[in-house]
């Protein structure tokens, strides 16, 4: 009995001591065992054999062994003994480098193989974020998106550069890196931003968000419009030829909020071209309003308060204010605006003269006040279009603001395109003045008849009466007599308070 259990005691550590002493070449894969987990000894020198490997933690089964262990870390480029276990197919694997080994990413695969008996890797779907552990210590990785993430629910927050608790595969569709069939994509890690911006592209809407200490991308050289926003006062980039024909947004003139495009900006504020170029911008602080403007071929929009925002010149230009005219410099070459109005400017000092068309020398928010584009108590923004001068202007009482009447000047603006008062009014405090005093004009004549009438009716009553009055003078006895109600007193009566409803 006991020659029996030594006989299987020495059988075993035969067989394992012959399972280790099998050398396994740098080439050798998991597909070519038949065991569920087995021991490799691995030779040195596999590091630098150009074998592909696929994955990360996982690994497709036709990956070789040992350069997947000098990958996962489990080895050195030594060689050494680890124990490999057979897994399922995965659906994704991750290309990364590590340990100066770079893996290569695949879609489905039918086999894989770890070094741990648990999967350490789930496969990359729809809604894997950059946050996830196995891109920790990665700067640049590549992963296979799955098809069908333009329908996924995942949240991305951003634009061009991505808060990295966004979903990857997503963000690569967002960012045109892929289309909805999926496929592959290179992640590049980037620094932290302050804010992010919310971006609808390619049928997906992003979302702002503040500061995360660590973001992605899926370009390692990004443009210049997207390299923004640290601590520096200043900043020498170089924006890509064609930014003409982005469709990037772009919000104010001179000032620009900082989420808007930079390259964009600098042609439209006409330090550059299209052909791109070194620019410098620098960082602002936040302006009450921003102006929407065309210049040099780019549409900006109007926006009101931003937190911060950047210009071109050391100096940001004066932020839109009440007393803002048309012969601002910043309008020189529009031939029509956005402009926005901040609340309070009907107590403004700036003087306007006209009505409906306007000297260029009023003030843009107050004209908008009086013209009933806009209210007081909520400002809001007016479109203006630069029109010729007039031979004269009109001054008029509207919306509890007086206008000046004004001579010959030498340009104007309206709010209307062909200078006339039937535009879309944004909000009108109270009815147009000269409306009622044409209404006030035609009531006053259609009663002057009726007036008259009464008044001879009057007359005609006196007298017939006037007999009647001196007996009663006369006589000691008090006569009351009922009101005179004749059927043609009572009829202009009733005319007259139809007329005076």
């Amino acid at each position: 009995m006991l020659l029996k259990v030594f006989a299987v005691l020495l059988m075993t550590c035969i067989s394992s001591v012959m399972t280790f002493a099998i050398v396994y070449t740098c080439e050798t894969n998991a597909r070519q065992q038949y065991e569920m987990f087995f021991p490799v000894l691995c030779p040195k020198g596999c590091a630098s054999h150009t074998y592909t490997i696929w994955g990360n933690g996982t690994y497709t089964h036709d990956s070789p062994i040992c350069r997947a262990a000098i990958h996962d870390g489990r080895i050195t480029d030594e060689g050494g003994a680890v124990m490999v276990y057979k897994q399922p197919g995965q659906m994704s694997y991750v290309g990364t480098e590590r340990n100066s080994i770079t893996s290569s990413s695949y879609g489905y695969w039918r086999g894989s193989f770890s070094f741990t008996p648990n999967i350490p890797d789930t496969p990359i779907t729809c809604e894997t974020p950059a946050l996830d552990k196995r891109f920790v210590l990665l700067n640049t990785y590549e992963i296979t998106c799955p098809s069908g993430c333009i329908s996924s629910s995942a949240e991305i927050s951003g634009d061009v550069i991505y808060a990295y608790d966004s979903a990857i595969c997503v963000a690569a569709i967002h960012d045109g890196a892929l289309t909805n069939d999926g496929g592959k994509v290179t992640v590049y890690k980037q620094p932290g931003q302050p804010f992010y911006v919310n971006v609808t592209r390619n049928s997906i809407n992003s979302t702002t968000s503040s500061y995360t200490r660590s973001s992605f991308s899926f370009r390692s050289d990004l443009p210049a419009h997207d390299t923004r926003f640290g601590t520096q006062a200043s900043y020498n980039i170089t924006c890509p030829k064609g930014c003409l024909n982005d469709d990037r947004t772009i919000w104010g003139s001179g000032s620009y909020t900082h989420d808007s495009s930079i390259c964009r900006a600098a042609i439209h504020d006409g330090v550059l071209t299209d052909d791109g170029g070194p620019v410098t911008f620098y960082r602002q602080i936040g302006q009450p309003s921003h102006i929407g403007i065309e210049r040099n071929s780019i549409s900006s929009s109007a926006y009101g308060y931003w937190r911060s925002c950047f210009s071109f010149t050391p100096k940001a230009q004066d932020p839109p204010d009440c007393t803002t005219t048309a012969e601002d410099p910043k309008f020189f070459d529009a031939s029509q605006y956005e402009f926005a109005c901040s609340p309070g400017c009907a107590n403004s000092t700036a003087d306007i003269s006209g009505t409906v068309v306007y000297t260029s020398n009023s003030s843009i928010c107050k004209a908008g006040i009086h013209d009933g584009r806009i209210t007081d108590a909520d400002g809001g923004w007016v479109k203006v279009f630069v029109q010729p001068g007039q031979q004269s202007y009109n001054g008029t009482d509207r919306n509890s603001l007086t206008s000046l009447q004004h001579g010959p000047f030498l340009s104007s603006f309206s709010f209307t395109k062909n200078m006339t008062d039937d535009g879309d009014h944004s909000t009108v405090t109270t009815e147009k003045p000269e409306k009622v005093k044409n209404n006030d004009d035609g009531l006053y004549a259609l009663l002057i008849i009726p007036i008259v009438l009464l008044l001879i009716l009057a007359l005609f009553v006196c007298r017939k009466y006037e007999p009647l009055q001196k007996f009663t003078s006369n006589s000691s006895t008090n006569l009351n007599f009922p009101p005179i109600t004749t059927p043609a007193a009572m009829e202009e009566k009733n005319n007259y308070q139809v007329l005076d409803n």
